[in-house]
C-alpha cells in the first residue's frame, strides 16, 4: 500500500477531523460510497455494533479510508472540499484549516493551548489553597490560612491490593489499628510524586476513614500542581456529591465543559492527543448514590454519547472512557470494593495524624502557644481522646470545644488524683519508644490516674469521654460562633447566657437531630431542600452553623440545585443520638416521631399525640425512658456493619447526667419529664442532677456484653459504651487486664471462663504501639478467642499457649490470617489442644496469610495426619521460615510427607522435631536431608 501525501495529512489532521466533522459522519460515509471510495462491507465496518456515538464513527471512518490507501484519501478530501464549498455559514469548518495548511492556525496553535492551561492552573489554584477546617472559629490572621499551610498528615502505600473483607466494626475503632506497622508509610511528596509525575493510564485509590484528610489531600494535590509552573499534567477535579446531582444522562464531554468551561476550545483537542497528561480526580466514592455495575455496564468509549452517572464512571475507571489519562479516587474504607481489584493500579491509605503532627495541628488551631500546650497536655492525658485525634476532622472538633473558652478553661492548669470509684480513663501518650517485643509489654502506668484539672463551660465537668467533647463543641458552636457573635475572644458573660441560649434553640436542634437520625437509620448522609423542609429547618441560623450546603448550577431552568451535608459524619451521628435522648427523656418513642415527621404518617398527628399519651400513662416513666433506650441498642445490634457504633455511644455518654450539665439549659428538668420520679434512684431533690450514671444503663449494657448473639466488634462497642456511661467498675477490670498482659497476675483459676474478653478487645485498641499479645496460660478458650477476634490480626506476636483453644480456636485464627489487615509474623500456639482437625483449619487459614513467618505449635498431637496437612501448605507457603513440632506424636510416616513437601519448598530454615514418635531409622534419615538441604536446619533427636 502506497502511502502519499493524503494518506499523511489523514493522519496529521486526525484530531482535528475528529473534533470538526463527526457530526456530519453518516452524511459523508453516503458521499464517500456513492464516488466508490468506500464498501458496503467498509459501510457496516464504520457503524458497527451497539449504537457507536459519532466521534467513535469517525474515528473508525478514518481509519478505513487510511487503510484503502492513497486514493481513497484523496476521495475524502476531495468530498470535504466539497461540502465546504455548498455550506452557506462557514461557523462549522472555522476549526479545520483549508488543505495543506497543516495545524498553523493560530486559534488551535501550541500558544493558544498554554494560555488557556495557564488559566485552568490558576483558576483550580485559586480555588484549592489552604483554608481553616470548615472556616470555624479561625480569624484571617493565623497562620493556618497562610500560603503553604497545610498541615501534614500520615498515609501508607499498600503492598498489594485485595478485596477488604465486609468490615463490621465502625470507621472510628479502626484509626489506632492504622499506626500499628503496616504496609509502606509515605508522605504527601511521595503521593504527589507518584500522581504527577508518573505517565498516565494508572488507576489510584486513596482510602481512609470519614474525617481523616481525603479530601485535604486531593486539594493540596491541586493546589501544589497549580503552583509548579512546570509540570505536564493536566488535572480535572470532580466530586461524586456533584455527580449525585445529575438525575439525566449526560455526556461526559458535557459534564467536563460545563464544570471546566474556561477548557472549552481546548479540551478535545487535549483529551483526543495528549490524554497521557490528564489527571482525573473522583472525589468521595463513598458518597456516589448510584450503583456501579462492573459486569453488565455496557461499553462506552464516545464521550458524546450520553450516559447514566454509574455508566460514565464504570467506563472511566475501566479505561473505555478516555483511554490513557490517570484517574485518582477517594473513598471511605467500606467503599473501597465496589472497584475491582484487577482495574486498581495503587492503593494508598490515609491514616491521619501521628502523635507529632496531632501536636503540631493544636499549634497552628489554637490561639497562642500556652492555649495550644495546655490543649494538648489535656488530650494527650486521655488515651481515647488521643487515638481519636488520629482524625484530623476529630482534633478540629476537640480544638473548637477547647481552644474558644481556653483563658477560663484552662487557667489554673493543675493535677489532680482521681479516686480509683471516680470517673478515670485511660491515660499516657502513645509517643512511646518502639523497643523489642519483649519490651513492648504495658505497665499498668497506662492507666494513670492523674489528669488536668480544667473548668471548662463554667462548670466542674472535666470532658474526658467521647461525649462530652461533643457537647462542649456543640456549646461552642451556639455560644462562640452563633449568629452575631463575634469570634474575637471570649466572655464569663457568654457561658452565663449559655442555658438561655441553649434553651432557646432546643426547638431547631430537635429539629436537626431528627434530620441527621433519619439519614442515620438510611445510611444517607447528603440531604436536599425537601428534606430539610419536612423538618422545619431552613438553610440559615443554627442549620448553616452545622450543615455544608452544595450549590449546582441547573442552567436548563437557571437555578440552583441545593443539597447538604453534616460537617462530619460524627457530628451528624452525634446530633442523631441528641434528638434520640431529647425524646426518650421527654417519654417520646425517637421512632415514631421520626416516622410522622418524615414518611407518609402512618397515624393522623392528633391519633398520634393519643397514643403517645397513653403510652405514657400505662408506662411508669422509668420503664419507658429503659424501653427506649433499649430500643436504641437493639436497633445497633442488629446492624452488623457498625454504622449505629457511635451512635450508641453518645447515646450511653449523654444518658450520664454529669455529662448533660455541660448542655446545661438544652434538657428539660427532670421534674419537668417524670415528676413521679422525685424521689427516685434516676432523681435527686436537689437542683443539681445526679452524678452517677442510671443504674438501669449499667446493667443493660452489661447484659449486653454477656450476650452470645453479638458478634465480637458490637461486644467491643459495648466496652466504649460502658466507657462512654463512665462506669465506676471499668478502670479497676481494665487494671486488671493491664497486670494479665504484664504477666504480673495469676491466672485465675477459679473461673476463667467469668472473664470478660470483649474488654481486653476493648483495651488493646487503646494502646496502639503494643505489638506482642501474650496471654499464655490464661485460660483462654475459643469463645474468648473470637471475642478477641475484631484485634488479633493487628499484633506482630500471639502468644496463645497452654490455653484450651481447640479446632474451634483454630477456626477464629485461621479467620484473622485471612484478614486483609493481618499484619501476625510470629504464631505460637503450644499445647492448645488444636489435633489434627485444628491443624487443617489452622493450614487453611496460612494458605492465604504472606505474614507468618514463626510458627510454634508444640504439643498438640497432630499426629501423621496433621504432618500431611502441615506438608501440603508448605508446598506452596513461601513464607514460613521457622516452624517448631516438638512432641506431635509424629511418625517416621509423617516425617516422610514434611521432607517430601521440603524439596519443592527453599524458603523454610528451621524446623524442629524433637520428642516425636520417630525411629532411628527416621532420625538418620532427616539428619541425612538436612546435611543434603543447604538452606534448612533441622533439630531432632530420638
Amino acid at each position: 500500500m502506497a502511502v502519499g501525501p493524503r494518506s499523511i495529512e489523514l493522519q496529521e489532521r486526525r484530531v482535528q477531523l475528529v473534533e470538526s466533522w463527526s457530526q456530519n459522519v453518516t452524511h459523508l460515509q453516503e458521499l464517500l460510497y456513492q464516488v466508490g471510495a468506500l464498501t458496503e462491507e467498509d459501510l457496516s465496518l464504520v457503524r458497527g455494533g451497539g449504537r457507536p456515538g459519532e466521534r467513535d464513527c469517525m474515528r473508525t471512518l478514518l481509519d478505513v479510508l487510511h487503510g484503502r490507501g492513497e486514493e481513497a484519501c484523496r476521495a475524502f478530501f476531495h468530498v470535504l472540499q466539497s461540502q465546504r464549498a455548498n455550506t452557506e455559514s462557514g461557523t462549522m469548518l472555522a476549526a479545520i484549516p483549508p488543505e495543506g495548511t497543516g495545524t498553523s492556525s493560530s486559534d488551535s496553535g501550541p500558544t493558544n493551548m498554554q494560555e488557556h492551561l495557564r488559566k485552568h492552573k490558576d483558576i483550580l489554584g485559586r480555588q484549592h489553597g489552604p483554608v481553616d477546617y470548615l472556616r470555624i472559629g479561625t480569624s484571617s490572621s493565623e497562620s493556618v490560612n497562610e500560603p503553604g499551610s497545610f498541615t501534614d498528615i500520615t498515609l501508607s502505600r499498600c503492598v498489594g491490593y485485595s478485596v477488604p473483607l465486609q468490615y463490621h466494626q465502625h470507621e472510628a475503632a479502626m484509626v489506632g489499628d492504622a499506626f500499628r506497622s503496616q504496609d509502606q508509610v509515605c508522605t504527601f511528596q511521595d503521593v504527589c510524586q507518584s500522581l504527577l509525575s508518573v505517565p498516565g493510564d494508572n488507576m489510584t485509590l486513596l482510602s481512609g476513614v470519614a474525617g481523616s484528610g481525603k479530601t485535604t489531600v486531593v486539594i493540596r494535590l491541586v493546589y501544589e500542581w497549580a503552583r509548579d509552573s512546570d509540570s505536564q499534567k493536566i488535572v480535572l477535579s470532580l466530586s461524586f456529591r456533584e455527580l449525585n446531582l445529575l438525575s439525566e444522562p449526560q455526556s461526559l464531554q458535557e459534564l467536563l465543559l460545563v464544570h471546566y468551561s474556561h477548557l472549552k476550545p481546548v479540551l478535545a483537542r487535549v483529551v483526543d492527543s495528549q490524554p497521557g497528561r490528564i489527571l482525573l480526580i473522583l472525589d468521595g466514592l463513598d458518597e456516589f448514590r448510584f450503583p456501579l455495575d462492573f459486569e453488565r455496564s455496557p461499553k462506552c468509549s464516545d464521550p458524546e454519547r450520553r450516559l447514566g452517572m454509574g455508566e460514565m464512571v464504570v467506563n472511566l475507571i475501566k479505561g473505555h472512557l478516555l483511554p490513557g489519562i490517570s484517574i485518582l479516587v477517594t473513598s471511605r474504607p467500606h467503599a473501597v470494593s465496589k472497584v475491582p481489584p484487577l482495574l486498581v493500579t495503587q492503593l494508598y491509605s490515609v491514616l491521619g495524624f501521628s502523635t507529632d503532627q496531632q501536636r503540631h495541628y493544636f499549634e497552628q488551631s489554637c490561639s497562642s502557644p500556652l492555649v495550644a500546650s495546655a490543649v494538648w497536655g489535656y488530650v494527650s492525658s486521655y488515651q481515647p481522646l488521643q487515638l481519636m485525634c488520629r482524625i484530623p476532622a476529630f482534633c478540629w472538633i476537640v480544638s473548637t470545644a477547647l481552644r474558644d473558652g481556653a483563658p477560663s478553661y484552662f487557667s489554673q492548669v493543675t493535677t489532680t488524683t482521681l479516686p480509683s470509684t471516680a470517673r478515670t480513663t485511660p491515660a499516657g501518650s502513645s509517643d512511646t519508644t518502639n523497643n523489642s517485643a519483649e519490651k513492648a509489654t504495658p505497665t499498668p502506668s497506662i492507666f494513670s490516674f492523674t489528669v488536668p484539672s480544667v473548668t471548662l463551660m463554667s462548670s466542674d465537668v472535666k470532658p474526658i469521654t467521647i461525649t462530652e467533647i461533643y457537647c462542649c463543641f456543640l456549646k461552642s458552636i451556639l455560644v462562640f460562633h452563633g449568629e452575631g457573635r463575634s469570634q474575637e475572644g471570649c466572655s464569663p458573660q457568654r457561658l452565663q447566657e449559655a442555658p438561655r441560649v441553649l434553651q432557646e434553640m432546643r426547638p431547631m436542634l430537635r429539629d436537626l437531630g431528627a434530620l441527621a437520625f433519619q439519614g442515620l437509620l438510611e445510611r444517607r448522609f447528603l440531604f436536599d431542600q425537601a428534606d430539610l423542609s419536612s423538618f422545619s429547618l431552613d438553610c440559615s441560623g443554627l442549620s448553616k452553623a452545622f450543615l455544608v450546603e452544595i450549590l449546582r448550577e441547573d442552567r436548563a431552568s437557571l437555578t440552583y440545585q441545593r443539597s447538604f451535608h453534616f460537617l462530619h459524619t460524627s457530628v451528624q451521628e452525634f446530633l442523631a443520638a441528641l434528638y434520640y435522648v431529647l425524646q426518650a427523656l421527654s417519654g417520646s418513642d425517637p421512632f415514631l416521631g421520626l416516622k410522622s415527621a418524615v414518611v407518609v404518617a402512618m397515624f393522623p398527628v392528633a391519633l398520634h399525640k393519643v397514643l403517645t399519651s397513653t403510652a405514657n400513662k400505662l408506662l411508669r416513666p422509668r420503664r419507658l425512658l429503659r424501653r427506649y433506650v433499649k430500643k436504641a441498642f437493639s436497633w445497633g445490634g442488629h446492624h452488623q456493619s457498625g454504622h449505629m457504633d457511635l451512635f450508641c455511644r453518645f447515646v450511653s455518654g449523654l444518658l450520664v447526667p454529669q455529662t448533660r450539665v455541660i448542655l446545661d439549659g438544652l434538657f428539660p428538668d427532670r421534674s419537668q419529664i417524670f415528676p413521679s420520679l422525685s424521689s427516685s434512684s434516676l432523681s435527686l431533690p436537689s437542683p443539681s442532677p445526679p452524678p452517677f450514671t442510671p443504674p438501669f444503663l449499667l446493667s443493660l449494657l452489661h447484659s449486653q456484653l454477656q450476650c452470645g448473639r453479638l458478634s465480637p466488634e458490637r461486644q467491643v462497642n459495648v466496652c466504649h459504651c460502658l466507657y462512654e456511661a463512665q462506669d465506676p467498675g471499668l478502670a479497676q477490670r481494665l487494671q486488671a487486664w493491664l497486670q494479665v498482659l504484664a504477666q504480673q497476675q495469676v491466672p485465675d483459676q477459679s473461673g476463667p471462663a467469668k472473664r470478660d474478653w470483649s474488654e481486653l478487645a476493648f483495651l488493646l485498641q487503646l494502646i496502639p504501639d503494643l505489638q506482642d499479645l501474650n496471654l499464655e496460660a490464661q485460660g483462654l478458650d475459643a469463645e474468648g478467642l473470637r471475642r478477641l477476634l475484631p484485634v488479633l490480626p493487628l499484633f506482630s506476636t500471639l502468644r496463645l499457649g497452654q490455653n484450651p483453644l481447640g479446632p474451634e480456636g483454630a477456626v477464629v485464627l485461621a479467620c484473622a490470617l485471612q484478614s486483609p489487615d493481618c499484619r501476625v509474623e510470629r504464631l505460637w500456639v503450644v499445647g492448645t489442644g488444636l489435633g489434627c482437625e485444628g491443624l487443617e483449619v489452622l493450614t487453611e487459614g496460612l494458605k492465604d496469610n504472606h505474614t507468618v513467618v514463626d510458627l510454634r505449635m508444640a504439643i498438640n498431637h497432630i499426629g501423621d495426619v496433621g504432618a500431611g496437612y502441615l506438608a501440603d501448605l508448605l508446598r506452596t507457603n513461601h513464607t514460613l521460615k521457622d516452624v517448631r513440632l516438638r512432641d506431635n506424636q509424629i511418625t517416621d510416616k509423617g516425617a516422610e510427607l514434611l521432607m517430601e513437601a521440603l524439596t519443592e519448598n527453599t524458603t523454610l530454615e528451621h524446623l524442629w522435631m524433637f520428642d516425636n514418635k520417630l525411629s532411628k531409622e527416621g532420625v538418620r534419615k532427616l539428619k541425612e536431608f538436612a546435611r543434603s538441604t543447604s538452606h534448612l536446619d533441622i533439630k531432632v533427636c530420638i
